[in-house]
C-alpha cells in the first residue's frame, strides 16, 4: 500500500471534523484515518491479523560514507530480530557497496542508489511505497543509531507486547557523547563508548508502514490510529521533544558525536537529509559541546559486543 494523496481540501475538512474532539491523541487518530480513507483503515488492521509477512521487522536507513560502521551496525539489528534492510545510498565514495555485497547476495539488504541533495525523506517515501506489504514493522533509524530492547531478546518479541493496532511506537534517544576520544578509536562503536548524557531528548520511531499517511519527518510522521510509548499509552502530542522520555523497555542509542575528529569528518563531508554545504555551516564546537555528554556510564550494550567482534572476524 503506497502513502495516500491527501489534498489541502482533505486536510482542511479533517481538521475542521475532528476540532471538537477534547483529547488531541483522539484527534490526531481520528484525523489520520480521515486521511487515510477510513474504509481503509480499517481494511489493514483486518489484514495485518491474517497476513504472514515475508518480514516482521525491517530497518529502513539512508548512509553516506558509512562504510567503517555499516558490519557493526548491520549484524547488531540482526542480533535483535531485524530480518531485512532497506538501504539507500546517498553517493558514497567509500567501501560502502563493498560492505554491503554479501548481505545483498544474502537476500539481507536490499540496495538502492539515491543521488542528490536532501534525499533523506525521499528515501523513506520510496521504501514505504515499495515495501509496505513486505514487513509488518518498519524501523526508520540512521547509522549511528542502535535500537536496544532492554529485557526481551529481540526487538520483534518486545513489539508483540504492545497493542497490535499501533500506527508508531516512539522510542526514546539516549545520546552518547565521545567519552573523551579525540581521534577515532579501533574496534566497534558499541565497545568504545559507553557514556551518555543524563538528559535526553528526541526520539525514533517503529512504524506499521501501512498506516503511514504523511512521510516529512525523519523522527516521526503522522499516521492513521495512535501513536504509543514504549508503555503502550497513547501519545497526543508528539513533538520529538514534548514528552518526557522513556526508554525501560525500549529505547534508541544514539552515538552521535563519537570522537571529536569523527564528529568534524561528519560534518565536513555532509548528510543525506540537509546537503554538504549546509552541514558544514552547521559545525561549531559550541554544537559539538552540546551533544558531547557523557555523564553516565552505561555497559548495556556489552552483551552484544562478544558476538559483535565474532562477527567482525568473519
Amino acid at each position: 500500500m503506497a502513502l495516500p494523496h491527501i489534498s489541502k481540501s482533505r486536510m482542511f475538512w479533517s481538521r475542521v471534523a475532528t476540532f471538537w474532539i477534547p483529547m488531541t491523541k483522539y484527534r490526531r487518530a481520528i484525523r489520520g484515518m480521515i486521511w487515510m480513507g477510513v474504509g481503509n483503515y480499517f481494511r489493514v488492521l483486518r489484514n495485518d491479523k491474517t497476513t504472514h509477512f515475508p518480514h516482521e521487522l525491517s530497518v529502513v536507513a539512508i548512509i553516506k560514507d558509512e562504510g567503517p560502521y555499516l558490519k557493526e551496525w548491520l549484524d547488531y539489528h540482526m542480533l535483535v530480530g531485524v530480518e531485512k534492510f532497506y538501504i539507500y545510498d546517498n553517493e558514497s565514495s567509500d567501501n560502502t557497496k563493498q560492505v554491503l555485497a554479501p548481505y545483498i547476495r544474502r537476500g539481507i539488504v536490499e540496495y538502492t542508489y539515491l543521488p542528490g541533495e536532501r534525499q533523506q525523506n525521499i528515501a523513506y517515501i520510496d521504501a514505504i511505497n515499495r515495501f509496505s506489504n513486505d514487513t509488518r514493522w518498519l524501523a526508520i533509524i540512521d547509522l549511528d543509531e542502535f535500537i536496544v530492547p532492554v529485557h526481551n531478546k529481540t526487538i520483534t518479541e518486545f513489539l508483540y507486547t504492545l497493542p497490535r493496532n499501533f500506527g508508531a511506537l516512539v522510542i526514546s534517544w539516549v545520546i552518547y557523547g565521545s567519552a573523551g576520544h579525540i581521534k577515532k578509536p579501533r574496534g566497534l562503536v558499541t565497545a568504545n563508548y559507553k557514556y551518555h548524557a543524563a538528559r535526553n531528548w528526541g526520539v525514533k520511531s517503529i512504524v506499521n508502514p501501512r498506516l503511514v499517511v504523511r512521510q516529512y519527518n525523519p523522527h516521526l510522521n503522522p499516521v492513521a490510529g495512535f501513536i504509543i510509548d514504549e508503555n503502550g499509552h497513547r501519545l497526543g502530542r508528539i513533538k520529538q521533544t514534548t514528552n518526557p522520555p522513556s526508554f525501560n523497555h525500549i529505547r534508541c542509542n544514539h552515538y552521535v558525536t563519537k570522537s571529536f575528529d569523527e564528529y568534524r569528518a561528519r560534518c565536513a563531508k555532509g548528510s543525506a537529509s540537509v546537503g554538504k554545504n549546509h552541514e558544514r555551516k552547521r559545525w561549531s564546537i559550541e554544537k559539538f559541546n552540546k551533544y558531547n555528554q557523557n555523564d553516565i556510564y552505561d555497559d548495556i550494550m556489552d552483551k552484544y559486543i562478544p558476538l559483535l567482534k565474532k562477527s567482525r572476524r568473519k
